[in-house]
């Protein structure tokens, strides 16, 4: 596999450009919202103030007024991109997933190699979950405390991914290509290995660990879990 993370990175820009880009794209008809530039810059300057304030008080405590103060953006300014607190959430978590999916390219499987795109599933989901880690790291840890629409959006692409994973792994058996004997355990596992990038970035910066050494030792892994042949 040839996918390294600074590839990945060429390949985000072609297909999305910029998270703001996106966010503003998928948003200006809904929202009536005219300058590209403006609005951005305003997306950027608002979703970054409502990571570092979720990660210093927690998005529960985080108060609109608390939001116009981090950002310098007045509250009348705020209203114009979001009419509360739970929809910053979903255009976050909707965003954050059209990226994904567009990066994952999972409904792209095309069934001839299953271990090979296996191998370029996982290394795609980290290198996503790397360059938009605290996109990753909000909708892990806050969207889940909010409403249960919202959380049964976030659950359905949880479980997306999950069965991704699991079908590739039986493909693999069923093409001889492996003899994994527990798969469900196995792409439980690989799932759990790939919310520990974004979760606990701490415990791999601390060992100088970078995307493309996790990638590489998640992959072998793959190998033994699966017990390719």
């Amino acid at each position: 596999m040839n996918l390294s993370y600074e590839t990945f990175l060429q390949e985000f820009e072609a297909l999305i450009g910029d998270e703001w880009t996106c966010i503003f794209d998928m948003y200006h008809k809904k929202l009536n919202l005219k300058n590209r530039n403006i609005a951005t810059k305003k997306f950027k300057t608002i979703i970054e103030s409502v990571f570092k304030l979720s990660h210093t008080k927690g998005f529960q405590a985080m108060t609109l007024r608390d939001l116009s103060q981090e950002s310098g953006i007045s509250m009348g300014g705020l209203y114009k991109y979001f009419s509360n607190k739970n929809q910053i959430a979903e255009m976050i978590h909707a965003a954050m997933i059209h990226m994904a999916e567009t990066c994952l390219k999972i409904k792209e499987y095309r069934h001839l190699d299953p271990v090979f795109e296996l191998n370029e599933l996982l290394a795609r989901h980290i290198y996503i979950s790397e360059r938009l880690k605290k996109w990753f790291y909000f909708v892990f840890m806050e969207c889940k405390s909010l409403d249960r629409e919202l959380l049964n959006t976030i659950m359905a692409s949880e479980q997306f991914m999950g069965e991704a994973i699991l079908e590739r792994i039986l493909d693999a058996n069923k093409q001889n290509l492996s003899q994994c004997t527990n798969p469900d355990f196995v792409s439980a596992m690989l799932k759990a290995m790939l919310q520990d990038w974004y979760l606990k970035t701490w415990k791999y910066q601390q060992k100088n660990i970078n995307a493309d050494q996790y990638v590489a030792n998640l992959l072998l892994s793959v190998y033994q879990l699966i017990q390719v042949k």
